[in-house]
């Protein structure tokens, strides 16, 4: 692999969160005069929304149905087939890790479904509508799993009370705590270093205070949606596991920038084309060399900075988190953690996904040292538009092979 360091000047992200949609709502409201003007763009973006009003109006129609229509009785019921507890889980109930997420344990409150209309709105203008999914849903049947885990071993150790296995978990916490989570680490840096912080404490303090799965879930919650916004910004195209470009026989545009920052730039101007789904883009690498090596060393030191290639703690992070949901679907949970942490870390350190490091590599030492080369795949279609894009950016393309 690449020999890897990081500048200072980059610790903060690889890619500021300019690619994602809210970023062209800000800058709309930026660039209109008047607070009429700026309210009529606002009221627009929010009639845009569709999946944040259908979620909350399915929940509240589960809700109004069963408070007013189905009785007491039956509300008991359909709370209790719901529930992701140890009760349900252990005889396999696996459809409660769904419908859990659309019944309110407590009724239906119009300050909590307000607040979760105000979130789910917030994080499908900022995020999208397929981020605001992943994050939403994942987080909510992981979370779930994972709090399943740990009541069975307490249950098994005589660590918690009997009576926990039939408890009640339903409603939608634990998917808010996420992406309360995700959006505070997508906004900019300043609102960042007080909105982590806050939403930390937030489930810090209760946890503390009331060590309850339901405590324990909602810190779990936010730990994971923390985990997503980080990844939206250092892996914007993670996903799937792709074969190096070179193997394909494909030939990447590599494109050669005076320094890291206009690479990294042009690159939040490439991803917002694939945003607006204008092109498609598989994989994309930012690399640099600052300085020669000494003497027996390389030529160059070759610094990389990838958007797709997990690393091992990101392939055992995601395998842990795969691993537990198909380990819970057998009945074994933490089996399915570690074996799905072990095989995704070991994949992750062999597998060379996206971009092959020679080809960067290549790349690099066709640019002087203190240049920078960004190299993408992408469809040969598509390199008209991108290569007028990135010229604005001071991007000149170039061939590594000559």
């Amino acid at each position: 692999m690449i020999q890897h360091k990081r500048l200072r000047e980059d610790r903060p992200t690889l890619v500021p969160a300019r690619y994602l949609p809210g970023w062209d709502l800000a800058a709309d409201l930026a660039s209109r005069p008047g607070a009429a003007t700026k309210a009529r763009v606002a009221l627009a973006a929010i009639a845009r929304l569709r999946l944040a009003p259908l979620y909350v109006a399915a929940v509240l129609g589960v809700g109004l149905a069963i408070d007013h229509v189905a009785g007491p009785g039956a509300r008991a019921r359909v709370v209790a087939a719901s529930s992701t507890n140890v009760a349900n889980l252990d005889r396999h109930r696996v459809w409660t890790l769904l419908t859990s997420a659309f019944v309110l344990g407590g009724g239906v409150e119009p300050l909590a479904v307000v607040q979760l209309m105000l979130l789910t709105g917030a994080a499908e203008l900022l995020l999208g509508r397929r981020r605001l999914t992943e994050v939403f849903l994942l987080t909510h049947v992981i979370a779930s799993c994972l709090v399943y885990a740990v009541l069975r071993v307490g249950l098994r150790h005589g660590w918690v009370s009997p009576a926990v296995a039939g408890a009640e978990d339903v409603g939608t916490s634990y998917g808010a705590h996420a992406i309360a989570g995700a959006l505070a680490w997508c906004l900019p840096v300043r609102a960042r270093r007080v909105l982590v912080p806050l939403v930390l404490a937030l489930v810090i303090m209760p946890f503390a205070g009331d060590r309850s799965f339901t405590t324990l879930g909602h810190l779990l919650s936010a730990l994971i949606g923390l985990l997503a916004g980080w990844q939206m910004l250092h892996r914007p195209l993670a996903g799937r596991l792709r074969r190096p470009a070179a193997r394909r026989g494909d030939r990447p545009a590599v494109y050669a920038f005076g320094a890291a920052r206009q690479a990294r730039d042009a690159l939040i101007a490439v991803l917002h084309l694939r945003e607006h789904r204008l092109i498609r883009l598989d994989d994309a690498v930012i690399a640099w060399s600052d300085r020669p090596g000494g003497a027996g060393a390389r030529p160059y030191r070759i610094h990389e900075r990838e958007t797709r290639d997990l690393g091992v703690l990101d392939g055992a992070l995601a395998g842990a988190a795969w691993g537990i949901v198909a380990g819970t679907l057998a009945g074994r949970p933490l089996t399915g953690l570690a074996a799905g942490a072990a095989v995704a870390a070991v994949v992750a350190g062999l597998h060379d996904a996206g971009l092959s490091d020679a080809l960067v590599e290549r790349a690099v030492r066709s640019v002087p040292p203190g240049q920078a080369v960004l190299v993408l795949l992408t469809d040969p279609a598509d390199r008209p538009r991108i290569t007028r894009v990135l010229a604005r950016a001071g991007g000149a393309p170039l061939d590594p092979a000559n």
